[in-house]
């Protein structure tokens, strides 16, 4: 199979030197693209900045905003058969970026911040028949009906979720459903493990896509 994987935290800039981001390492994208080249398929990783060590044979695509993320994914997803997005993407960005480094003064400071595409529902609409579109869905409170909304929402073949203990963590745990089966579960595993469980998921749906 040809994979695109997303990873990373995307930063938006609030002027030239600062920007708003989050907290993730990029530990899991990177972890699922090793899974994926370990199990003999192609790999296009598209990662934000990352504090992780880049798979040497896969094709790698840097970016920083959820923008450029978001070009890079339109770029590349007509030619894979499956997506993973498990970048952590910014939800917001400023709305005018200031051009020139702000000067810190004794006033308070507002910045305005406007919503940032959405990369994973833009990839649920415009996937072909055979085409694989897997989520992320990170959240602190009724996890359940929120990544299943997200499930259904953005017209996803898989979802994947877990919670704010998972940010950073080299074990976690992740709750996984596709639209026809029940919830799984995998409990406080290194995210090696976790990968390369979801890729052996995402091949049985690839071989049924196929039929």
């Amino acid at each position: 199979m040809r994979i695109l994987i997303t990873a990373g935290g995307t930063r938006e800039y609030i002027d030239p030197v600062r920007f708003i981001s989050n907290a993730s390492s990029g530990r899991m994208g990177y972890a699922l693209a090793r899974a994926a080249l370990r199990a003999g398929h192609k790999v296009t990783l598209i990662t934000a900045p990352a504090s992780q060590r880049p798979p040497g044979t896969a094709n790698i695509v840097k970016v920083e905003t959820t923008a450029r993320m978001f070009e890079a994914v339109k770029k590349y997803f007509g030619r894979c058969d499956c997506l993973i997005m498990a970048a952590a993407v910014a939800d917001y960005t400023p709305e005018k970026p200031a051009k020139n480094k702000i000067k810190k003064t004794s006033e308070h400071l507002s910045i305005k911040l406007k919503p940032t595409p959405d990369i994973l529902k833009w990839a649920g609409r415009h996937k072909k028949k055979n085409q694989i579109v897997v989520g992320f869905a990170l959240e602190d409170r009724a996890v359940h009906i929120r990544a299943e909304e997200k499930l259904n929402q953005k017209n996803l073949d898989m979802i994947i979720a877990n919670t704010p203990a998972a940010i950073g963590a080299e074990k976690s745990s992740v709750q996984i459903k596709s639209p026809d089966s029940s919830w799984s579960k995998i409990e406080n595993a290194a995210k090696a493990t976790i990968s390369k469980k979801i890729i052996r998921l995402i091949e049985k749906l690839h071989q049924v896509s196929l039929k």
